[in-house]
């Protein structure tokens, strides 16, 4: 009996529970409650969406293709431009003579030369090109420029007396850097074969070789008899013969057939054996 009383007490609180206790409560205005307003925080590595607009990001891609053309750039690409026109030895260098202002360009720009004043390697000239990329003119411009053309000259390291022959040797010459189209204007290469030539006046050490220092050298004397082969239209002739002058290497000599009296005008190649090997006649 007494579990049974135990299990009914039970049951009756449990009834009790579930039925509606909102009975049992104040009624609520709902009225007077107010709206909650919640903040929405981002985090610092999250984006909700681009961080970049696209019309910016566009201008960056834009930005990367695009190479700014100074006045360093625009000098380089000169000197290259005439080195390669004027096929010049050494290397170029070219001074803008006028403010030149930047301006950014599409890394495929091209330049394209349209006149020189002069018309050749000079210190001094007057340049017309333009600026292009995939085949649209960027703008054509007109400038004065300083041009420099560094080459190495030969430099005396001994005395050189007048008629010496004279060869480029380590032993007797050095190189220095000079602009051939300023103070080493006609200078002398380091690197020159001077075959035939002789001091035409003695030079002290540190003298830069110039072509006016030198002379050819005269290989056959006025009156001297020499062995002539001459040579043309398949027939090859071997004679004797009396230079009528000086002769030097490469120049045009007066030879008289000694056994005609036949005098000829005629230019040769003339060795240091009195040889003279014709390859034309007149």
């Amino acid at each position: 009996m007494r579990i049974l009383s135990i299990l009914f007490a039970s049951f009756c609180l449990s009834a009790l529970l579930q039925a509606d206790v909102t009975r049992l409560l104040p009624p609520l205005d709902l009225g007077s409650l107010q709206p909650v307003r919640t903040a929405v925080t981002r985090s610092g590595f999250i984006s909700s969406g681009p961080s970049i607009p696209n019309s910016y990001t566009a201008s960056i891609s834009q930005v990367k293709g695009l190479v700014t053309l100074d006045a360093e750039l625009l000098e380089k690409k000169i000197a290259s431009v005439l080195s390669h026109r004027y096929q010049a030895v050494g290397h170029i260098l070219v001074r803008l003579s006028r403010e030149w202002k930047s301006l950014n360009v599409p890394m495929d720009w091209k330049f394209e030369f349209q006149q020189s004043i002069p018309d050749e390697l000079s210190s001094n000239a007057f340049l017309r090109f333009s600026i292009s990329s995939d085949g649209e003119d960027i703008g054509e411009w007109g400038y004065p420029v300083k041009c420099s053309q560094m080459v190495d000259v030969a430099v005396a390291k001994v005395p050189l007396n007048r008629g010496s022959r004279i060869t480029i040797t380590p032993e007797s010459f050095s190189s220095s850097a000079m602009d051939a189209l300023g103070s080493g204007a006609n200078c002398i290469l380091s690197d020159a074969r001077l075959n035939g030539y002789q001091v035409a006046s003695s030079l002290k050490p540190g003298t830069v070789l110039k072509w006016s220092h030198l002379s050819k050298m005269t290989l056959v004397r006025k009156g001297q008899v020499v062995n002539v082969f001459a040579s043309g239209k398949g027939i090859f002739v071997e004679m004797k013969g009396q230079a009528m002058e000086d002769g030097v290497e490469g120049a045009f000599v007066r030879i008289r057939n000694i056994s005609s009296s036949r005098e000829l005008q005629l230019l040769g190649l003339i060795n240091l054996t009195s040889i003279l090997k014709l390859v034309d006649n007149a």
